[in-house]
């Protein structure tokens, strides 16, 4: 694996080399489009309201988030009850804030649990560089860059995490569903399932998202639970534009949900792939 690594390849199922093995043509189709193979994180939403983007000042089209400061017309909550056609489906608690400083909105509860989601759903690793001879996160791409992510906000140790953490069961991705998963145990009697996913498919399934304020109030006790609210349709059509809006500015928009449980495996099923897991209730 090293050596195809070296090489700037990367193999995910090794038996996949043996069939390579007895082709003589090979046939790629690049959509006419050349890359670099680099991404870095750019722009995201945590819940509804906070939109957070590298470079804010010269990127400021990379947030779909209301101009409070230019007066901009206001936008309806998406608390308030969908049952108001007339209303605007925008909402008045969106704002834009830089990439470097989410830390300063985000409880130590909620920066644990993003840091969680990336860290412990992840299938990269860290290794030395065959030629820089430095440590750096080897795997795919979206993955080392999440996790690049973490450690540029200085979260904690991707190494110290995992191996503090108690993991129950690895859900393997899904080509068809796009997906993995993780269950870990926080303590007795709490389970807790954290999926990654294409926004798309997991949106369908979330009944619920996290609320993050732009003057958080960080003394709350620290086994508080994280608030959270739940999606009506309003809130649902924002996320729906919200995707729209960073598909058309050619990012890829990646999801990071998540759900507690009593036990596991839950009613005493056992759970071996991420079609099963989307059996179980909302997210």
């Amino acid at each position: 694996m090293k050596q195809i690594t070296a090489k700037k390849l990367l193999v995910c199922i090794l038996g996949s080399c043996e069939t390579m093995a007895n082709a003589s043509v090979v046939c790629t189709n690049k959509t006419r489009t050349l890359t670099q193979n680099s991404m870095s994180v750019t722009a995201g939403s945590i819940g509804i309201h906070t939109k957070f983007i590298r470079n804010l000042k010269e990127n400021k089209a990379r947030t779909n988030a209301a101009n409070q400061e230019q007066n901009q017309p206001q936008e309806q909550d998406f608390t308030e009850a969908a049952d108001k056609p007339q209303a605007s489906r925008k909402h008045a608690n969106d704002f834009s804030i830089e990439q470097c400083n989410i830390n300063t909105i985000l409880s130590p509860q909620l920066k644990h649990l993003f840091n969680q989601s990336i860290v412990i759903n992840s299938t990269a690793f860290k290794d030395i560089d065959p030629e820089t001879k430095q440590l750096t996160f080897v795997g795919s791409k979206t993955e080392i860059n999440l996790l690049q992510f973490a450690k540029d906000l200085g979260w904690e140790n991707s190494k110290e995490t995992r191996q503090l953490t108690k993991i129950m069961q690895m859900i393997p991705f899904s080509s068809e569903w796009k997906a993995m998963g993780v269950v870990v145990c926080l303590q007795p009697g709490r389970y807790h399932l954290t999926l990654k996913d294409t926004l798309e498919i997991l949106m369908k399934k979330r009944s619920s998202c996290i609320i993050v304020s732009k003057n958080p109030n960080h003394t709350q006790h620290a086994n508080s639970d994280i608030e959270t609210r739940t999606i009506n349709e309003i809130s649902r059509d924002k996320i729906s534009r919200t995707i729209i809006f960073y598909t058309n500015q050619m990012l890829r928009t990646i999801a990071l949900c998540y759900r507690d449980f009593e036990s596991w495996t839950p009613a005493g099923t056992h759970f071996q792939s991420v079609e099963e897991v989307y059996r179980l209730s909302h997210i």
